[in-house]
């Protein structure tokens, strides 16, 4: 079963929770995104049950990357409860995703403040 499930705009809200979600902005026909594939499906699998990893084809769901800022392909979006809390893009080491996904995985939620909630 692979580590790393696309979605659709529509399905992408529900996904998003209150945990850690990492979210993988890509184009089939983009070289450099199918040589993060192999690579991200390795560490998205080093995390399965910890951090949830989510594709985005921009060429079926580009109001989806136009929402989170997306200017460039390949982008991993690391959230946090819905909220961005780091962003990898361009050129994307083994490195990278190791200390990043590490991040994502042990980083503590800050509280909102009453401006956020609402109260």
């Amino acid at each position: 079963m692979p580590a790393i499930t696309t979605v659709t705009a529509h399905e992408l809200d529900a996904k998003l929770g209150s945990g850690p979600v990492a979210l993988d902005f890509y184009q089939a026909s983009c070289p450099p995104c199918r040589a993060l594939e192999p690579r991200l499906e390795r560490i998205a699998a080093q995390y399965r049950g910890r951090v949830p990893v989510y594709r985005i084809d921009i060429d079926r769901d580009m109001p989806v990357a136009e929402r989170f800022g997306v200017k460039s392909i390949p982008t991993i979006l690391l959230l946090e409860a819905g909220r961005e809390i780091e962003r990898l893009d361009g050129k994307i080491t083994d490195r990278d995703l190791e200390v990043s996904f590490e991040r994502l995985a042990s980083h503590t939620p800050r509280a909102l403040t009453p401006l956020e909630t609402g109260a």
